[in-house]
């Protein structure tokens, strides 16, 4: 194998180790989105289920 070859498969690793380096950042930010979402779901059902049991 030539070094032209080589240096070619090490440009190849480096791009596919930045390709899933994004992929695993934007699974981190889309669960991180969800984690957020989830918390603004369980706040408004607390709010209701208070806004709900309040005396008229």
């Amino acid at each position: 194998m030539s070094a032209e070859e080589v240096e070619l498969l090490r440009r190849q690793l480096r791009e596919k180790e930045d390709q899933v380096h994004q992929a695993a950042q934007a699974g981190l930010d889309l669960l991180n989105q969800q984690v957020e979402l989830q918390n603004q779901l369980d706040n408004q059902r607390v709010e209701m289920t208070n806004a709900q049991e309040v005396p008229r």
